[in-house]
């Protein structure tokens, strides 16, 4: 019984998409981890400047230099900002992700139900023949052994 049925194929592909999403799926959480690492580095780097700023300010510092900082945490905020977008953006894809994931996997045990199924009526099929077989050769048999 080599003949590959459409449930098969199907099958088949339903696992084929399953292993793709979950690869995809994989690739987002790595991405999603890196984004996040990026992330808390630029609130320490912006947490470490904020204190060099005041504990420099505490002393007197002299105008440009104040500029300087400022202008560097407000370029931390802004990367700040993007980061916690990308972070948002890659939340999204990967829910969609695992959605698609989700629902491959439950069409490929769906599926897999279904060939059970058919792999269990086949089997009762020839159970059924080959009781009945058995049955014809013990009447002929029994008839054989009358005669």
């Amino acid at each position: 019984m080599d003949r590959k049925t459409i449930l098969d194929v199907l099958q088949q592909r339903e696992n084929d998409k399953l292993d793709i999403a979950a690869q995809q799926l994989a690739t987002l959480n790595a991405e999603r981890h890196q984004a996040s690492r990026q992330h808390q580095q630029l609130q320490h780097y912006h947490l470490d400047y904020q204190q060099l700023l005041h504990h420099e300010s505490a002393g007197g510092i002299y105008r440009y230099r104040r500029d300087n900082y400022l202008a560097f945490l407000h370029t931390v905020d802004h990367a700040l900002d993007a980061q916690a977008q990308t972070l948002a953006t890659l939340d999204q894809q990967q829910q969609q992700c695992l959605d698609e994931w989700q629902s491959s996997r439950k069409k490929v045990q769906a599926l897999q139900v279904l060939l059970n199924r058919r792999e269990q009526r086949i089997q009762r099929h020839q159970a059924r023949a080959q009781q009945k077989a058995n049955d014809e050769f013990a009447q002929r048999r029994f008839q054989g052994t009358d005669q």
